[in-house]
């Protein structure tokens, strides 16, 4: 991984111009989004809440394991492989955003290809994350690193260990620290209004909007002070 020091005030000024689009675009498609995050994310943890409880009722009452067994296990891992596969979805409602293409229900629905690379990208970089999760730098240095991949699968068709090559990529150099201070402006905010149950959640919408900013813009514009077209030359844009 390599990383250019130079320009960084400029570069960081740019991201900031980035945070304020994404708020604004936030803003502007907040139901859409709500609706997006809630079909991939929203739901599929109180679907994974239910399943994992009504597994652990199972378990107790009719098999005798009171501290969970096979039925606990399977309501959990039904909930985290519809996390994964609408993973890619979540990316799409946000890329369609931001390129001010009209989002639809059914947008949070990939193709199967797609779903199961975001759920093996998704399954692989939480494992690393997890593991360096005692250590703080290095687990979010991952998720930075890690940050781009579901725009790759969903945009380009990119396979799992593809869209983790390419994003990690894609975030050296110049984008680097700019990154890292959008990123450290969101998990700022998230934190700030933790004390609120909708907070991180808006946050969590914005930070998506903010990422396919990055993914979309940040590569391509040529303005931007980090462009990295070459990344995106192969099926461009299949979300359109």
């Amino acid at each position: 991984m390599g990383f250019e020091l130079t320009n960084v005030k400029e570069n960081s000024i740019y991201a900031l111009g980035t945070l304020k689009d994404s708020w604004m675009l936030t803003a502007k498609q907040f139901f859409p989004l709500f609706i997006g995050w809630f079909l991939t994310l929203g739901g599929p943890v109180l679907l994974t809440c239910v399943l994992s409880a009504a597994g652990w009722g199972v378990d107790k009452f009719l098999l005798g394991f009171p501290k969970g067994g096979p039925f606990s296990l399977l309501g959990l891992l039904v909930g985290v492989l519809t996390i994964g596969g609408f993973w890619a979805g979540w990316a799409k409602v946000a890329l369609k955003i931001t390129r001010n293409i009209p989002t639809k229900m059914s947008d949070v629905l990939c193709s199967p290809g797609q779903m199961l690379a975001s759920l093996i990208a998704l399954s692989l970089s939480t494992i690393a994350i997890g593991l360096t999760g005692w250590l703080v730098i290095p687990a979010a240095l991952l998720f930075l690193k890690w940050q781009l991949t579901p725009y790759f699968i969903v945009d380009q068709n990119c396979g799992p260990i593809e869209a983790m090559k390419k994003s990690w990529h894609a975030t050296d150099d110049q984008i680097f620290i700019p990154l890292a201070v959008l990123d450290l402006i969101f998990f700022g905010l998230s934190t700030a209004s933790s004390a609120i149950f909708v907070g991180p959640i808006i946050c969590h919408m914005a930070l998506a909007v903010a990422s396919a900013i990055v993914y979309s813009r940040w590569l391509t514009d040529e303005e931007a002070p980090f462009n990295k077209a070459d990344l995106l030359e192969d099926h461009h844009e299949v979300v359109k």
